[in-house]
């Protein structure tokens, strides 16, 4: 029996299980949510023949902002989770209103050993909406767990441009990210899906702080930064008839469904009819599952109810999300919704889950940025 048949079997049974006071978490209609694949960007081997190729590992032997430890108002938190981002009086990511941090995911995402490279590390996307009229784009965190001390490097989000080029990608708001394997999965809020892959990690030239792309005699600029990730692919929604358009606010990877899945899901401040829409992941080749002509079907589509939503994560069919406002919520088929309300001090965004440590996400709000893990066994 194929995973989709599976999946359709389970839920039907499960939604009999639903008492009326939960009705609003109801199953929706699988091939009204679909993505079409985009052919993997013929730039990239112009790109990898002009820049230095460079491992995640390069990266992380040259972070240059130190993450100090954080102590956030968080009921449930793993002990010894939580930092903060670079506040001095020559870098503030602390503090800045230039960029917010949106999306995070771990090494666990990427291997189920937990280490990439060797090495246990974070990715965290900010956005740039308010800052030089957003035409600046993204950005990715890595950053270090490895000891007590933890350290980080911005990198800048590009896409192809051209035959041999690259740019900001202006406007991508990056409100979630999942690793899995050498790819990297951003939202694209009205788009869908676009992929980056750490196997195509570039070395640009720092000293260019103004401009992105080719300048002539060789050289690379990315606004300063000194390494860029190009996106390679998209995976485009495909609008239906009747099928209000999805917002991709967030995104997490599943290692407890077979095959592993990538869950999507959509914030809006008044909307009760928002979506969670789970796709199939192939382990081989860590892209989307597709059929014939490119086209990434829902294994899973429900609609739950609840407004103001910010991340979700599912674990064994158990379902996460952050909301607005500070609480965590919690769903099951079998034992319905539970609100913790008040777990976190300020607005939590995106979410994800690292076996053996938790649930960890991340607050934007200037001030009152902390990374940090909470206990799913306490939800």
């Amino acid at each position: 029996m194929t995973y989709l048949h599976k999946a359709s079997n389970l839920l039907l049974f499960f939604s009999i299980l639903i008492t009326p006071t939960h009705a609003a978490w109801a199953n929706l209609t699988l091939s009204s949510y679909t993505l079409l694949q985009t052919p993997f960007s013929s730039t990239i081997a112009a790109l990898d023949a002009a820049l230095p190729n460079v491992k995640v590992s390069t990266v992380m032997s040259d972070l240059n902002h130190a993450n100090p430890a954080s102590s956030p108002k968080v009921t449930h938190l793993v002990p010894s989770s939580a930092y903060a981002w670079a506040h001095t009086s020559s870098y503030d990511d602390q503090n800045t209103e230039k960029w917010y941090p949106q999306g995070i995911t771990t090494s666990a995402d990427a291997y189920a050993s937990g280490t990439y490279e060797g090495q246990r590390v974070q990715l965290v996307t900010w956005h740039s909406d308010h800052y030089d009229k957003g035409k600046r784009g993204a950005r990715i965190s890595f950053v270090s767990q490895g000891g007590k001390a933890k350290k980080y490097r911005n990198v800048l989000l590009v896409q192809p441009k051209g035959s041999d080029d690259f740019e900001a990608i202006g406007g991508l708001h990056a409100g979630g990210v999942t690793w899995y394997g050498n790819l990297v999965y951003v939202v694209d809020t009205s788009g869908g899906l676009r992929v980056f892959d750490l196997d195509h990690l570039y070395r640009v030239d720092d000293g260019i702080k103004d401009k992105v792309g080719k300048q002539g005699s060789g050289k690379y600029a990315a606004y300063g930064y000194k390494y860029v990730l190009p996106q390679v692919r998209r995976y485009n929604w495909q609008p239906k008839s009747g099928v209000k358009d999805m917002r991709f606010s967030f995104v997490s990877l599943d290692r407890t469904t077979t095959p592993d899945s990538l869950l999507v899901g959509e914030y809006h401040p008044t909307r009760t009819d928002c979506r969670l829409v789970r796709f199939a992941l192939d382990y081989q080749t860590r892209w989307l599952k597709t059929s014939a002509g490119g086209i990434a079907t829902a294994v899973q589509a429900v609609s739950h109810g609840n407004t103001k939503i910010q991340g979700a994560a599912s674990v064994n069919g158990k379902f996460f999300l952050t909301q607005s406002g500070g609480n965590l919520l919690s769903f099951s088929w079998r034992g319905g919704k539970r609100t913790s309300k008040k777990v976190f001090p300020s607005v939590p965004e995106d979410l994800s889950y690292e076996k053996g440590v938790g649930l960890w996400t991340l607050m934007e709000e200037k001030g009152k940025r902390s990374v940090f893990a909470v206990n799913p066994s306490e939800l």
